[in-house]
Formats: C-alpha cells, structure tokens, sequence
C-alpha cells in the first residue's frame, strides 16, 4: 500500500521532472529511437526509462502514476529476481527475508518516489544475476537468454553499469566455485549477440543522431550550464565518457564528494538494515579469509564480492550521487539474510549479533518515532485522523515485535520492517504530499491550467522548471527581450515566469498586467528553516507570473 500511495504523489524537479518532461515529448512525437528534450537533442541518460514511458503515456495519458508505474513494476521485478537469486544462493528461507531487505529498506522507497533510471538499473542488474547464476547451475538456454535480456535492459538504463556490476559478482562467484571451465564457455558468444542486438535500436539511434552527423553543435549539460560543442559522438558518449570517463577524467562532471562519500550514504539509504549488512559483511570477508588458510576454499563470493567491487569502482567516481550505489543493494539484501539465518539464529548462532541487532533496530525504531511524531504534528499539522491511527497501530505492532525478539527469528525483522513501512507510510500519505505544495512547477503549472492559459504564451525569464513544462504538457521557451519584442510587435502576450530579482527589471522596461505571487522552497533540498511552520513564511523562494502588455 505504501508504494501505491506513492505513486500519485506530484514528480519531483529536477531530475524525475525531466524524465517526465522527455517521456511525454517522446510520446506526443512518436520518436523513440532519437531522444530530444524541449525540441533540442539529448544526450546524457540512455532511453530504457523514456521508452517505456513514452509507452505507458500513449496507453493510458500522462499522469504521475503513470509515470511512476514503470518503474515500480521494475522493482516488483527486482524483488522477485533478489528472493529467486537467494534461493538458488542458499535456500528458499534466505530469499524469502532478502526480498523483505530489499522491499523495506529507505532507498527502494525513495527511487520509486523521486523516479531515477537506477530504480530499472537495479532490477535488470540482479535479474540478469538470477538468470546467469541458474545457467551455471543447470545449463539450460532459457537462463541463458534471461540473462542477455537482462544485462542488455540494465545497460538500455544506465549505460556500461549495466554490464559490470553482473561481470563482477558472476566472476566473483566463478573463481570462489574453482569452477575454471565457466570462465570461457562458448555460450557467451551467443550472449553477446544477444545483448548486441538488443542493443542496436539505441545505438543506431545515437549513431544516426550524432556520429553521422559531425558537423552538427550539440548543446550539452556541464557544472556551468548548457555549453555547445561540435562533432560529439553520442555512440562514445553512451560507451566510455558518461561512465568510465568519470574515472578517466574524461567527463566534464565533477565535485568534492571524496572516496568515502558512498559509506556514509550507504548507513542511511539502506535503513534500517545497513547496521545488519556491515555485522554481515565483515563475518563473510572473515569466513573467508579463514577458509582460505585452512580449507584451500571460499564461501560464495557472489553477494559479498558483487557489492564490494563495484562500490570501490563507483567510488573512484569524479561525480557521485547517493542513488549510484542502490545497484548493490539486492547483493546486500542476500548477504544480510544469510547472515541472520546463519549466525544470528542458525545451528551456529552467536548470542552477541542478536543483542547488537536488537539494540540498533531499537535505536532506528526510536529516531523514526520522533520523525514521525515532528512530521505529523510540528513540520506539517493537521494530518489526517486515518494515517495517524495506522501509524500509532504501525508503530506499536513494530515495537511489540521488537520487544519479543528472542520467541522468533523473524520478530525482530518484522518489527523493523513495521517500523519502516510506518515510516513511509507518513511520508507517502502526508509528508510528501504536503511539501510538494511548494514546488515551484506545479504551482504555477496549476494556476495556469485553471485559468485556461495557453502554454504557447508561457516563458521562463531568468529562471528554469521542468515540473513546469511536464504539468503544462508544453515545451516552455525562454524569454529573452528579442522574443518578447517579437511577440509585442504582433500584439501577441506573453506570461513570464521570473523570480523576485528580476521583477523590478520587467517593471521598468514594460507594462504589466495580472502579476502572480507563488511561495516556493526547493523541495529536494529542506532545512530546519523551510519545516518549521513558524520559519517557513520568512524562507520562501517568491516566483511571479507576470503578463507583458506592452513595452514602455
């Protein structure tokens, strides 16, 4: 319920709104294979997020939830391929508990709110490792073939990730196995054809809409605004410099994240299991390391090695962003829950994890109260009765569960994951819906709408929104003094959307007609200032909507 209740929430600038933006062009055009934003060329995420999209626009209209219903149904995919590959990792108990993880933890909720290509990067990726692993295990084509399918949608959504987080939890899992012969089977060249030619709508698209054509000036996105450059190959782009370029050095992006940005990302984003996953993931490396020197052998690598060396590759990143790590967390799912039917309550369960669990579940349960408690009845009062009493029953059922631990294994799982579930339930049901009120796009977008305001006369004057342009279902132009003057010159108006800057620029160079005030705050960047009610009036970012009647 918590999912769906998040599916009609308003989409989020800036990110999710252009991936709407460039979804909804895609479907009133009809071009799949040449993907374009605003009329203009587009050249920075890979199409599987749009395609599907543009689809389900042209199916059922545009809607938020239809936005968001791709990539949800990605993740039930994810869920499932986690449980089928914990299955055959392990058995069908350890499955069973990794999709719970997975199900539960923050950063699922997050990316199926706040809509990036990861949310179907993430489940293609650990399809594709269900689907190879069964191949090892019983060499049956359909395996096989699932596992191209996968690891080509993985890379049609986030480029070359896509290919190497499966290359390296599969070789992982190979060489811990000794199993030589699977490093060179003939089959991968069946494979590659098959990734290849799923492959070929995209980059014969790229190839027709950049590399055949050299002499064309393609405006790209960098750290200091759209910069126009010549001759980009949008085949090379897509291969090397939007991934590995970031290693190189090769990409314009860059920031001063540091190579242990991704840890501390890691103890928040995959609440309220990233206490169990670092008790899980040191007694492996452990294991490990003790079976080597006495066994001549390792435990399986899959999860263990599948997480580390990507996040050690993502790391060496020039550019990160939290979201680029939750391609690992089904691995982390799997190996948190061997970790606890093994250790925690397996033949050689040790008491200690068990106390050190339940301490820190009860310490995430108590922050989370109080988060709930402040979003409800401080940040935004007035919650309505039916989520407060789910949350009180959540709550309380969560805690009980907490409380039994030692009666069952699960009791602690289940109160955590309650406990999370509640969590977001008073996200999805009241948080978000209510700070959505202040974003800037929608609210313009909604003043517009009900006054029937023809979105050919809409600009952007000194400022920018995708939210806009996606609720509007209209490609916004800027306005600069020359379209302006244009416009004037045919006695056509014009509506501006400017912020408090530059409105005393538009007063002393034209008559204004209707000027309309909007109270906004960056929704994917809070504080303390913009949550408190009484802060909150002395904070907003004022945009206007001004009508331009004529020049002075």
């Amino acid at each position: 319920m918590v999912y769906v209740l998040g599916l009609d929430i308003t989409v989020m600038d800036v990110d999710s709104a252009q991936y709407a933006s460039i979804s909804r062009e895609m479907a009133e055009t009809g071009n799949y294979l040449q993907v374009q934003h605003r009329g203009m060329d587009y050249l920075d995420k890979p199409p599987l997020l749009f395609w599907v999209n543009a689809l389900l626009f042209s199916i059922f209209g545009v809607a938020d939830w239809v936005f968001k219903l791709g990539s949800f149904l990605f993740t039930i995919l994810g869920v499932y391929s986690t449980f089928r590959l914990g299955k055959i990792l392990y058995n069908a108990e350890t499955g069973r508990l990794a999709a719970l993880l997975l199900y539960t933890c923050q950063a699922f909720f997050l990316f199926n709110n706040d809509v990036r290509t990861d949310t179907m990067l993430t489940s293609a990726v650990v399809f594709a490792i269900w689907q190879m692993t069964e191949w090892l295990h019983n060499r049956k084509w359909k395996w096989l073939i699932g596992g191209a399918v996968g690891i080509a949608l993985a890379m049609l959504a986030k480029g070359p990730v896509g290919l190497m987080v499966p290359v390296l939890a599969l070789g992982s899992y190979i060489l811990g196995r000794k199993s030589w012969k699977d490093l060179y089977r003939w089959q991968y060249l069946v494979l590659v054809l098959i990734v290849a030619v799923l492959l070929s709508p995209m980059l014969y698209g790229l190839y027709q809409q950049f590399d055949a054509q050299p002499e064309k000036t393609t405006l790209m996105v960098s750290p200091d605004g759209l910069r126009e450059e010549k001759g980009v190959s949008g085949l090379k782009f897509y291969l090397w410099t939007q991934s590995f370029g970031r290693i190189t050095g090769e990409n314009v992006w860059e920031d001063t994240s540091g190579p242990f940005f991704f840890v501390h990302n890691f103890l928040w984003s995959y609440l309220p299991w990233a206490f169990l996953f670092i008790f899980a993931f040191f007694t492996r490396i452990r294991q490990a390391f003790l079976d080597l020197i006495w066994a001549g052998r390792v435990p399986e690598m899959l999860t263990s090695m599948g997480f580390l060396l990507p996040f050690i590759i993502l790391s060496m990143s020039s550019y990160k962003l939290p979201h680029y790590i939750f391609v690992l967390y089904p691995l982390a799912s799997i190996l948190t829950a061997w970790w606890w039917n093994e250790k925690v309550f397996g033949k050689n369960k040790q008491h200690p994890w068990l106390v050190m669990s339940m301490i820190f579940q009860t310490l995430i349960a108590v922050a989370s109260g109080i988060l709930v408690f402040f979003i409800q009845f401080r940040f935004f009062p007035g919650t309505p009765v039916w989520i407060t009493i789910l949350t009180i029953v959540g709550f309380a059922a969560g805690l009980y569960a907490l409380i039994t631990f030692r009666r069952s294994r699960l009791h602690l799982i289940i109160g955590a994951a309650l406990i999370s579930i509640t969590l977001n339930l008073t996200m999805n049901a009241h948080f978000y819906p209510s700070i959505m009120l202040y974003q800037a796009g929608n609210q313009v977008a909604d003043y517009v709408n009900k006054r029937q305001i023809d979105p050919e006369e809409l600009f952007f004057f000194n400022t920018f929104s995708y939210s806009l342009g996606y609720y509007v279902q209209h490609s916004i132009l800027v306005g600069t003094y020359d379209v302006l003057n244009d416009r004037l010159d045919k006695g056509e108006s014009a509506y501006l959307l400017t912020t408090e800057e530059h409105l005393d620029q538009l007063r002393s160079d034209f008559n204004l007609g209707t000027i309309q005030e909007f109270n906004t705050f960056k929704v994917t960047r809070l504080s303390m200032k913009v949550l408190m009610p009484d802060q909150r009036k002395n904070n907003f970012e004022k945009f206007y909507l001004v009508q331009i009647k004529a020049r002075k």
